[in-house]
Order: structure tokens, then sequence, then C-alpha cells
């Protein structure tokens, strides 16, 4: 029984919560749209981010996505960031964040299979 709880233990330690995700200059990968609305990219971003994965946060006024991996890394988290959120901004700025399990703050990645789909639902 003690094994359990200690698996248990080491289970939740390993997760990562979506709060960790943040858009920074820093992390994760940058993108640039042209020549599509905040519609079109927001339909295709939640596309993306529900494609092997389930949507924990959605905050569309503020172009925020954030899932949790289901088919792959085992805790894994992925926030995917729209900027400006204007209705017809000439171009947008889009930054994929993720996290796996015991990664620290300062080795957050993009995540290319995002980008894969995002682009595939956006056509």
């Amino acid at each position: 029984m003690k094994i359990i709880i200690l698996l248990f233990s080491l289970f939740l330690t390993a997760c990562v919560s979506t709060d960790s995700l943040q858009s920074n200059g820093d992390f994760g990968d940058h993108y640039i749209v042209t020549g599509k609305n905040y519609e079109q990219i927001w339909h295709a971003a939640t596309v993306a981010m529900s494609t092997d994965m389930n949507i924990v946060e959605s905050h569309k006024p503020s172009g925020i996505i954030k899932s949790k991996v289901v088919n792959g890394t085992a805790g894994k988290v992925v926030g995917f960031f729209i900027q400006p959120t204007d209705a017809n901004a000439p171009r947008y700025k889009i930054n994929i964040v993720s996290k796996k399990p015991l990664q620290s703050n300062y080795d957050s990645d993009g995540e290319p299979t995002v980008w894969e789909d995002f682009k595939h639902a956006l056509k």
C-alpha cells in the first residue's frame, strides 16, 4: 500500500499545470499569420488544440487556449496565444508553448504538431 501511495504522489508531482503556460517572447515557437481574420484564426487554433488534446482553458477575448495532451507524452500541456485579438488585424502573432512533466519553467518549448494542425485547419 505504501508503494502505491508513493507512486501516486510521484505522479501528482510530475503533472504540469496549464497555469504555468504563459506567452513570453523567450519561450515557445512564434509565427506570423497574415491574410486571415481573427475568427478564422480562432477556429483553426481551436481545432489544432483539440487534436490529441483536451482543451482545459479557452478565452477568445484574450486569444488564449490551453490544452492537456491525451495521446502522447502523459502530463504534457500546451498553450496557444494569439495577438492581437482585433477582428481584422493585418497580421497576427501566434506563440505556442508546451511543457512536459518535470521540465523547468525555463525549458518551455513549442509544439510543432500543433502548428501543423493549425495550418491545416486554417486552409
